[in-house]
């Protein structure tokens, strides 16, 4: 079975858990815990730092920072997740045997638009920011608001701030109006972390192809999810319209973009067969019939891996070094 690199399973899930008494290692519940996350094969794993958007900025701001924490005391654990900053770091957790563990935020409002704040999070490790959610904030309008706008002077000067450090932007969840600005503004690296095709399904979280082929063009990263609401109807969603949804952007060119986005414990709508992390290997060897060793690897993980290689910054003013 082909190495897997993954995007997201949700930090604010396991933070909420933790509460509970949850642990992200043993006999644990969550969908891509440390135990299915090697049951399924998985290498890379980004991992998504999300609050409620409901929050004042303040508290969503100290949300962040708590599941920061999170992670670097309860998920990163030698031998088993390494944090990779940099990207050295990524070869050289995968030839220990741990699982390279990346940092995205999901939702920018708890930045205000200051890119002091910006700077903070990438020193404490953050290597992707999407900029809203569903809704709309200080930065940009999320897929849900009506007014559909894109980024606002503050987004583009948080945009700005990304290029600089070589921060990823996360098309997920923007409007699209604010897609078109990303893609037209950004000068770092640009993915979409966990959306399907708006060409086979008509949702507002979905990519249109003009969004695809931009990607494409931009050498980006386009991880499918396999949230059912986003495939199909909810009710009549299978494993089969995840790969109608992967040969349409592979119709569209997107061979060496495409990977997995996943969105385990973060989903409404599980999708049966693609419930967990522990489904993958079942789900590899569907890919492996269908096209092929080559392109089966690059999709379960090749691309978001070669992504990553490309946009990842190197550690400033030393030699990288293990």
């Amino acid at each position: 079975m082909p190495a897997l690199a993954v995007a997201d399973a949700h930090v604010d899930v396991l933070w909420r858990m933790l509460s509970e008494g949850v642990s992200f290692y043993g006999n644990s519940p969550l969908c891509a815990g440390a135990a299915k996350l090697k049951q399924g094969g998985v290498r890379t794993q980004v991992f998504a730092l999300f609050v409620s958007p409901t929050w004042r900025g303040g508290a969503q701001l100290r949300a962040v920072l708590r599941c920061l924490d999170v992670f670097l005391r309860q998920v990163v654990r030698a031998g088993e997740v390494a944090a990779v900053h940099w990207r050295h770091e990524l070869p050289a957790a995968h030839r220990r045997g741990e699982i390279a563990g990346l940092l995205s935020l999901e939702g920018a409002a708890c930045l205000g638009g200051d890119p002091a704040l910006l700077r903070v999070l990438f020193t404490l490790g953050v290597r992707g920011i999407g900029f809203t959610w569903n809704g709309a904030n200080d930065l940009a309008d999320g897929c849900m608001e009506e007014r559909g706008a894109g980024l606002t002077t503050a987004g583009r000067a948080i945009l700005r701030e990304m290029g600089r450090l070589g921060v990823w932007a996360d098309l997920a969840h923007l409007a699209d109006q604010g897609m078109r600005d990303v893609l037209r503004w950004a000068e770092g690296p640009v993915l979409a972390s966990h959306a399907n095709c708006r060409a086979l399904w008509d949702h507002p979280r979905n990519l249109s192809d003009e969004v695809i082929r931009a990607l494409i063009r931009r050498q980006g990263w386009i991880g499918l999810t396999f949230e059912a609401s986003f495939l199909n109807h909810p009710a009549r969603a299978t494993v089969d319209d995840v790969l109608a949804h992967l040969d349409h952007v592979l119709d569209l060119g997107g061979e060496d973009c495409v990977g997995l986005g996943s969105d385990f414990d973060g989903v409404s709508h599980p999708l049966v067969g693609l419930a967990s992390a522990a489904d993958y290997p079942g789900f590899a060897d569907r890919l492996t019939e269908r096209y092929g060793r080559a392109l089966a690897a690059k999709v379960m993980g090749g691309n978001l891996e070669q992504f990553l290689l490309r946009t990842l910054p190197d550690i400033p003013h030393e030699t990288a070094r293990e």
